[in-house]
């Protein structure tokens, strides 16, 4: 059994190095297009945006419920509930064959 666990560590190590080994930091792509010069054509506009009039009347809050922001325990629940049983499972299973 320890030639197992240890097999089984080392290939855990080998994996996380492999991980490690293989990332790399973010970073910005490089663009072409910002290295070209800004365009010399100027546009403008002669003609003024139209002014509109903004009513400026006091806001009445309504009663309403908070939005839902969090994401639903229930399911969280229920999952954690399942894998904890498997676990527990799994152990049972374990000391039955060992004794």
């Amino acid at each position: 059994m320890s030639l197992r666990r240890t097999l089984q560590f080392a290939l855990a190590a080998v994996l996380v190095a492999a991980s490690l080994a293989l990332g790399s930091a973010a970073g910005a792509q490089q663009n072409p297009d910002y290295t070209a010069p800004a365009p010399s054509e100027v546009i403008t506009n002669s003609t003024p945006p139209a002014v509109r009039k903004i009513s400026t009347a006091a806001a009445t809050p309504q009663r309403q419920r908070l939005a839902i922001t969090g994401s639903d325990t229930t399911q969280l629940l229920v999952v954690g509930t399942i894998l904890v049983a498997g676990g527990a499972a799994t152990l049972l299973i374990r000391r039955r064959n060992l004794a």
